[in-house]
């Protein structure tokens, strides 16, 4: 979220009267039903302790098969001041736009993996790809190779081409015990192209672990560009423990912003189990959101997932999203959250989405997880009815990439309103507890009966530098009631 100063000032107060709002298709109409929905706990997916056995697991099994990689030169790229100067440097805009916490830099020259034949490579390092083989005792075979960008507070890898025979699994993962995979057939998308985890190191390794010779020969992928996640996102840690504690992470957080693991009772309290920090890549940058999962009673689809149209709204972009569910601290006020902490993982994380609806008018984007949250997560209920003013709202949001923080405040009648954000696309509330900033944006709020009635776009005022002036300036959310209707199909057939 960048917040925008550009105020569009009506000639007097709007009152409550002369705003009608409405769903789309039926702008300028009173009569608007009103439908709503429940909170469901999801009892598929994965329990966070299923989640990091699997990953240790998967890292007891690259382990026992890693090759020798003293001899390997990294797939490597290097971030340059004028790098960090671009990614800084953020253009000016009437309509907010995400944060911007890393960067992607393309691999020159390309690395391409095919045809690895063990036989050769173990006579003279040809058709190694530039990595290195190695065969098990048991007859199976791995090849790996070194991907890194000196100084990340965490690294992804795109891969084009992804063809990976039945026999052959790819595993990305780092020295300290952090693995994702097994990617597997055309990758994550089923097309060939994706993008890896996100490893919270600045160098990780690639590994293909096969079950032939054919299937390894038979494995190729092209590794084309490599995001670079500055290490001011990222708690500093050591393999055993954080040295940070909240507000976190240190570059991160105004003063005035409160940990959400403080606040056990409330109306804000099953978005803690509902919301979910965001990444993905988007050009040459990787940005950051929040969203929540929103209910439904579809009964041919599921796992939908509210965000902001201004954060993401093209499938391309989807496709890389990772979601990092219950990404909060230990403890009221405790340790910074971290994926290598205790060596074990923090928070479980899914890869992909779809995107169902998007609208600009709302600032809304309705996802499709690519598959389950953990299970025990809450998809939160929601209301089509209006919000007028002087209803409090609550809201759950992860800015600055960091951990869940809590703020609430009241709707009123702000006297005037953002350029583009009419009150009938808009609420407008003025802040009372905490606050949110940057990567706050898409985060749902939440009405006082745990309901979604919106979700974040930005702020509005006189002094957006500082985010903890609430006299000075309104939080703006996207009306869900007015964008209901089209949203309804996919949540409410």
């Amino acid at each position: 979220m960048r917040r925008t100063g550009t105020l569009l000032l009506a000639a007097a107060p709007l009152a409550l009267a002369s705003v009608v709002v409405a769903a789309e298709p039926r702008e300028g109409s009173l009569e608007v039903e009103v439908a709503e929905l429940a909170p469901e706990i999801s009892a598929v997916g994965l329990t966070p302790e299923e989640y990091f056995a699997n990953q240790a697991a998967a890292f007891e099994l690259t382990q026992s098969a890693l090759p020798d990689l003293t001899l390997v030169e990294p797939v490597q790229i290097e971030v340059n001041d004028d790098d960090l100067l671009q990614l800084e440097t953020i253009p000016a805009a009437d309509e907010p736009t995400p944060l911007r916490i890393g960067l992607v830099k393309p691999v020159v020259p390309q690395a391409h993996v095919a045809g690895l034949d063990p036989d050769q490579g173990l006579k003279n390092r040809r058709g190694l790809a530039g990595g290195e083989i190695r065969v098990l005792d048991d007859g199976t075979y791995s090849w790996a190779r070194t991907i890194a960008s000196p100084g990340a507070g965490g690294i992804r890898v795109h891969l084009r081409g992804v063809d990976l025979p039945e026999g052959a699994q790819l595993y990305f993962f780092s020295e300290a015990g952090e693995i994702y995979g097994p990617y597997v057939g055309a990758g994550l998308n089923g097309n060939g192209e994706m993008w890896t985890d996100t490893l919270f190191a600045d160098t990780g390794v690639l590994m293909i672990y096969a079950a032939t010779k054919e299937d390894l020969s038979g494995s190729s992928f092209t590794i084309t560009d490599i995001g670079h996640i500055l290490p001011r996102f990222v708690t500093e840690v050591t393999q055993t423990a954080s040295h940070e504690t909240f507000p976190c992470p240190s570059a991160g957080n105004p003063s005035c912003v409160l940990d959400a693991t403080c606040t056990n009772s409330g109306p804000a309290v099953p978005a803690k189990l509902g919301t979910a920090k965001m990444e993905w890549i988007a050009g040459q940058y990787i940005y950051t959101c929040t969203g929540g999962l929103i209910a439904d009673n579809n009964p041919l689809q599921d796992n939908y997932f509210l965000t902001a149209n201004h954060c993401l709204s093209t499938n391309t972009v989807a496709a890389t999203v990772q979601f990092y569910w219950q990404f909060a601290t230990s403890s009221c006020n405790g340790t910074c959250p971290h994926p290598l902490i205790n060596n074990t993982g923090w928070t479980p994380k899914t890869s992909g989405s779809v995107v169902r609806k998007t609208n600009k008018k709302g600032d809304y984007t309705l996802l499709q997880l690519n598959g389950p949250p953990p299970a025990g997560s809450v998809f939160l209920g929601w209301t089509s009815a209006n919000v007028g003013f002087g209803v409090p709202l609550y809201r759950i949001s992860n800015p600055n990439f960091g951990p869940q923080v809590y703020s609430d405040g009241n709707t009123f009648n702000y006297g005037f309103t953002c350029i583009g954000w009419p009150l009938t696309q808009r609420i407008y509330s003025k802040g009372v507890n905490g606050a949110t900033d940057g990567g706050s944006s898409g985060s749902p709020v939440l009405n006082g009966s745990s309901q979604i009635v919106g979700q974040l776009s930005g702020a509005c005022g006189t002094n957006l530098n500082d985010n903890c002036d609430h006299n000075s300036n309104a939080t703006v959310d996207g009306r869900f009631s007015y964008y209901y209707s089209a949203v309804q199909p996919f949540i409410n057939p």
